[in-house]
């Protein structure tokens, strides 16, 4: 690879490294396909480059705007935000916007492309194993990004919630939007990353369904402490324990209810013979869906209990209004003062 590929803002000094071990270890393995696979890579990576600059084009949300007697600028965008609903707020996102959530892909793809290279040109290597982790780190990442902007939205259009709530929201989404470079995921809400990078590395049991093991798993792999205290308060309703119970176990409440009904009654549950999984989705739903890769099972984590929380909300029925995600980002929102950089002036 010509090292001027990587000569691009999009990647960070360890990226451009991470790189060039790849398609340096690629050259080595003399695999028929390397010039082929080599050439992918560069244009992923300018492709990348070109979207970072279509987005960067668009003009700031952070500065006024005018166009005859219209003005526009981050307060107004916060406070239309803020009014929004799940069936207008994409009528409502700026072009920056909508061409970060395009780049956001771009390098998630960039990555899961780097995975399968390594694939082919480090399998069966040592230094595999270390090369992976770095990859998934940054796939995660990806989809980090894509859950909390997903988290943000849903909290700004919660008519259920303050508005002050609403507000702020909208504010870190502003944010999240401007710059998609140099704003890590971290300034938003890092109890929930590393939370989730904790999850991800802990094998779940289904046992007697108390999660007590997880618990001390999800401690041990370094979940943060505000998230594990936030649902250990003696004051936490039913509901958010539910959404913290799903969380830890992968599993619906209405599935983890039949499953404890079933035990009650002595009998061993078919469908979930022996479960022993790391970030797994239920069975029952991997049936139906095709997520058996790594990408797709850890971005349908969220989605499966987001979506169905989401239809529990609708509908009025039993069980968690939202994710344990949602429930904790509101109520650090709620207990903000200030955000930094906040445009709007007014928290």
């Amino acid at each position: 690879m010509d090292t001027t590929t990587l000569d691009t803002p999009v990647l960070t000094h360890d990226d451009k490294r991470l790189i060039c071990d790849i398609t340096d270890s690629l050259k080595e393995s003399r695999n028929p396909h390397a010039a082929h696979l080599d050439q992918a890579i560069c244009e992923s990576i300018a492709r990348l480059n070109d979207l970072a600059k279509v987005m960067n084009a668009y003009p700031s949300l952070l500065q006024s705007q005018s166009l005859g007697q219209q003005r526009r600028d981050a307060s107004s965008l916060i406070e239309a935000l803020s009014n929004a609903t799940l069936f207008t707020v994409d009528m409502l996102l700026p072009m920056r916007a909508a061409v970060g959530q395009v780049y956001v892909m771009a390098r998630l793809n960039l990555f899961r492309l780097l995975h399968q290279v390594a694939q082919e040109a480090l399998g069966g290597r040592k230094d595999f194993t270390t090369v992976e982790d770095a990859i998934g780190n940054r796939i995660s990442q990806s989809i980090h990004n894509k859950v909390i902007e997903s988290l943000l939205t849903a909290i700004v259009c919660d008519d259920s919630l303050g508005r002050a709530v609403r507000t702020k929201a909208a504010t870190a989404l502003t944010l999240l939007w401007e710059d998609r470079f140099s704003r890590r995921i971290e300034a938003f809400l890092p109890v929930l990353e590393t939370t989730w990078e904790a999850r991800r590395q802990t094998t779940v049991q289904l046992g007697t369904l108390m999660g007590v093991s997880e618990i001390f798993a999800l401690m041990r792999a370094g979940g943060d402490i505000q998230f594990l205290d936030y649902f250990s308060r003696r004051t936490c309703p039913p509901e958010e324990l539910q959404a913290f119970r799903e969380f830890l176990f992968s599993v619906s409440t209405e599935e983890l209810e039949s499953i404890n009904r079933e035990m009650a009654e002595g009998h061993q549950t078919a469908a979930y013979p022996g479960v022993d999984t790391t970030l797994s989705l239920s069975p029952t739903y991997l049936y139906n869906h095709t997520a058996t890769d790594f990408v797709t099972q850890l971005y349908l984590f969220f989605v499966k209990r987001h979506l169905e929380a989401h239809a529990r909300r609708i509908r009025n029925l039993p069980g968690p209004k939202r994710t344990a995600e949602e429930y904790v980002m509101v109520y650090f929102l709620e207990q903000s003062c200030t955000m930094d950089g906040n445009p709007s002036g007014d928290q």
